[in-house]
């Protein structure tokens, strides 16, 4: 094996453009092949009830640790096996593979590993009343759109498929069923204190959310002339940050306590002041005190007076730093978004202090300006200066944008 990977190492370096080509789809070829051997080999460790006789108590567990793979991708490997891999009759008689056409395309190195998720997941989805030779035709003509289309596309043909099937649905029952959940969704503790998410969204909610998101994600040039610098994941994050903050501000938003959904932040005094140090938020996650000075330009603030032994003394009311008449003097003035190139209304914007009132800055319409979740956080992190003039802002940009710092204003708010 170590041999011919060599002697396949020397054809690469030899070859013209052309043959190079070749190479490449040869030895994706083999390693598709390679792929649905290794699918073979699983399927026989889990009809040997390997796992159970060493310990590791399922297949997907044993290939984990053997490999080390995630265990989301030894649960793919396992189902896979389970529906491309050759089967066994419990006399020994040989049985076709749940999805024949799929096996042959991928030990034909002709179907991808991504082709095959995609058929495996749409076949999945095939309602139960739909008759077995609909369930097959579906898998062949699936099985030979694999060979042309990558899995993007093959996802689209896919969902064509499911809706052509059982259009009518299966027979009404007498009792109503439980209305149907809108999908998926699971949320877990990184160890670096983020919070990592997965799920799904049945496909009429998932038009939705995909569109609201997209239309929030929209790229914010970071300046005139100066594109925007997120990546398209980071524009999404953003997206949902602010959906999240306009569902906090909703008038008929769940609450508790008489509260809106909202996050408690824990820091003292003088890390608020200086910015050195970190705050604590409800689920023990700790931030950065300069992350906790943006959160307070307009915000809620409970001052709480503690004792030596930290026990509170004395816990004041919740003030306001924004109070409501002077952000409807920030709306009539800035009408949205204030930073450069920004089109974001007013009910997507936060009030940002231009000198932080924890350093003596005035809560006023002149130390004031509104600026959405990105440009806030953006202005905070990179340099941006703000001059508030008579009816409106300026914006001079850090001397890494522009050597000269020419002052700008948002041509949308003139």
């Amino acid at each position: 094996m170590v041999a011919c990977l060599d002697r396949w190492r020397q054809l690469i370096v030899g070859c013209d453009d052309a043959g190079l080509q070749v190479q490449v789809q040869d030895i994706e070829a083999v390693s598709r092949m390679l792929h649905a051997v290794m699918l073979e080999a699983v399927a026989e460790l889990d009809s040997r009830a390997i796992a159970a006789t060493t310990g590791f108590g399922s297949t997907k567990r044993l290939l984990a640790g053997m490999l080390q793979l995630s265990a989301t991708e030894a649960g793919t490997r396992v189902a896979h096996a389970t529906q491309l891999a050759s089967r066994r009759t419990l006399s020994g008689e040989a049985l076709p593979p749940v999805l024949p056409n799929t096996a042959a395309g991928l030990a034909a190195g002709e179907i991808g590993v991504g082709q095959v998720r995609v058929i495996a997941e749409t076949m999945a989805a095939i309602p139960a009343s739909v008759s077995v030779e609909q369930r097959e035709a579906a898998e062949a003509d699936l099985a030979r759109y694999a060979r042309s289309f990558a899995p993007a596309s093959l996802s689209k043909i896919g969902r064509h498929i499911l809706a052509h099937l059982d259009q009518d649905g299966p027979k009404p029952r007498e009792e109503p069923e439980p209305a149907a959940a809108a999908g998926e969704l699971r949320l877990r503790e990184r160890r670096d204190g983020r919070l990592g998410f997965e799920g799904f969204l049945e496909p009429e909610h998932g038009g939705a959310f995909r569109s609201l998101i997209e239309q929030f994600a929209a790229p914010r040039p970071a300046s005139e002339g100066i594109p925007d610098p997120r990546t398209a994941s980071q524009r999404n994050a953003d997206a949902l940050v602010e959906i999240c903050g306009l569902a906090r501000a909703a008038h008929d938003c769940p609450t508790t306590g008489g509260e809106p959904p909202h996050v408690s932040v824990t820091i003292d005094w003088e890390t608020l002041r200086t910015g050195l140090g970190t705050a604590t938020l409800d689920y023990g996650i700790h931030v950065s005190a300069s992350e906790a000075r943006r959160w307070a330009c307009d915000a809620k603030i409970i001052p709480v007076v503690l004792g030596g032994a930290s026990e509170p003394l004395d816990v004041g009311r919740a003030m306001r730093t924004i109070p409501l008449s002077l952000r409807r003097a920030l709306v009539a003035r800035d009408r949205g978004c204030a930073f450069p190139g920004c089109d974001r209304s007013p009910g997507l914007c936060q009030a940002h202090h231009c000198r932080h009132w924890a350093d003596g800055g005035d809560t006023s319409i002149d130390n004031c300006v509104l600026l959405c979740e990105t440009h806030h956080r953006h202005v905070h992190c990179t340099g941006w200066e703000i001059l508030i003039r008579p009816g409106y802002v300026e914006f001079i940009p850090p001397a890494i944008l522009d050597p000269d710092r020419i002052p700008l204003r948002n041509p949308l708010r003139c």
